[in-house]
């Protein structure tokens, strides 16, 4: 063979985009070696094209997959920001969709929850390309399926996927009132602990090759995720729930404790006979109140009153009779006392009223017309006449160590106004041959 011919022959191998094998017919020596090295390198040279179209093929499916992990990421983030809000669980399942479909591109996404009675599947939320799902806010009965009934009943009874290529091929679909165009379906059953509460539904109106094996495992991680946020939500409104109540049981245990509270006060410091102020409440505003007066030098003063001939009332016609005296007393301290005066029943007979900012004339004329108010009063049916003897003492007229001093000097003056009976007497330290006769003012 010539030159000319064996160089046609070279030509005509790789004159085309892809090299193909020189004939060997009719070629001999040197030439016919030179053509089965060249064959034998095309071959070479298109096996290491086949191998490395499958090298790119294979990097561009990784590459893929790996956008989808990445965007699964970023969806399970964004969805596990709305663990901890308060809102509804149909809310929740339409945010979680919707963030699946804007960061996972899926052309359909829907939630199928259990409902209360365990007997059917809701349809609860849907998003995706072309979303036409109902947007009514009750369920309605043509978005709910029996629990076992469709594709959804199959993966949500089994606990595994299902998948299908061309829902029109299989009888078991089963379609909403939706007008979303559905051709592969891959339904995934949404688990939360041991027990599946629904499916998530992954619809494409096309079938080939969208939900391979490793797009299956990713919905399933999806579905186990959205299971766990779906139950953390109940949870978190559960707990809400219970804070409430516990918020409003405390605040009833609160308010019914203050009144608790202020019946034992008032047990603590009123009289039960006659509803004022008891001995202990008086002593403890005694030496508030003269401590106040040692410091800014205003002057106030103490009577102490003690009922008269109450003793034979008491045998005579009994102790009714004898609180009804007493009772009088109380009643007519609070008729002529001013505000923030102290009134007090210091026991049995006797009684105590700090008269705030007076002077010893003040002193006098109160004393003067609780007795004159007293017997006016009519106790019929007594041949016994109740009275009153009161003893003064002024904080002004003499200098007292503490309120306990100042408390004998008015006991002082009505141990000396009982002597007489219906007698008014105040304090003094001047000696007097007479006590009987202490000065009515010094």
């Amino acid at each position: 063979m010539s030159n000319k011919t064996f160089l046609r022959l070279l030509n005509d191998a790789f004159g085309e985009t892809q090299a193909k094998p020189i004939p060997v017919d009719g070629l001999s020596g040197e030439t016919l070696t030179i053509a089965k090295k060249i064959n034998s390198e095309i071959v070479k040279t298109e096996k290491c094209q086949l191998i490395a179209g499958g090298s790119i093929r294979i990097i561009e499916k990784v590459e893929d997959f790996y956008e989808k992990i990445i965007g699964i990421i970023s969806a399970m983030i964004r969805v596990s920001e709305l663990c901890g809000t308060e809102c509804d669980l149909n809310a929740l399942c339409k945010e979680i969709v919707r963030i699946f479909s804007r960061e996972l591109a899926f052309d359909n996404c829907s939630i199928m929850l259990k409902d209360e009675k365990g007997k059917h599947l809701v349809l609860v939320a849907g998003s995706g390309k072309g979303d036409k799902y109902r947007k009514a806010k009750t369920v309605h009965t043509d978005t709910e399926m029996e629990i076992r009934e469709g594709i959804a009943g199959k993966a949500y009874s089994s606990g595994r996927p299902v998948f299908v290529p061309d829902v029109k091929k299989d009888p078991a679909f089963k379609t909403f009132d939706t007008c979303v165009s559905i051709v592969s379906l891959l339904s995934v059953p949404i688990k939360a602990g041991d027990g599946v509460i629904g499916v998530m539904n992954f619809s494409h109106p096309l079938h080939q090759g969208l939900y391979d094996r490793n797009m299956e495992n990713l919905m399933v991680l999806l579905s186990a995720f959205v299971g766990q946020v779906i139950m953390l939500s109940k949870l978190y409104g559960s707990m809400s729930r219970w804070n409430e109540s516990l918020k409003e049981e405390v605040a009833k245990k609160t308010a019914e404790l203050k009144r608790k509270n202020r019946q034992l006060q008032k047990i603590a410091l009123i009289d039960p006979l006659t509803g004022i102020f008891n001995r202990r409440f008086f002593f403890k505003r005694l030496e508030e109140e003269f401590l106040r007066t040692t410091r800014y030098g205003v002057q106030f003063s103490l009577l102490f009153i003690d009922i008269d001939n109450l003793k034979p009332i008491n045998d005579t016609y009994g102790h009714l009779a004898g609180d009804k005296v007493i009772k009088t007393v109380a009643s007519i301290l609070r008729q002529i006392g001013r505000k923030g005066d102290v009134a007090c029943r210091l026991g049995g007979d006797e009684f105590g009223y700090a008269l705030l900012a007076s002077d010893i004339e003040g002193a006098y004329n109160f004393a003067v017309r609780l007795q004159e108010k007293f017997v006016r009063h009519n106790f019929r049916g007594m041949d016994y006449t109740p009275t009153v003897s009161v003893g003064i003492a002024n904080t002004q007229g003499c200098k007292f160590k503490d309120h306990r001093d100042f408390y004998n000097a008015a006991d002082v003056a009505l141990y000396e106004a009982k002597l007489l009976k219906n007698t008014i007497r105040i304090y003094s330290r001047k000696k007097h041959r007479n006590r009987l006769q202490l000065p009515l003012l010094d």
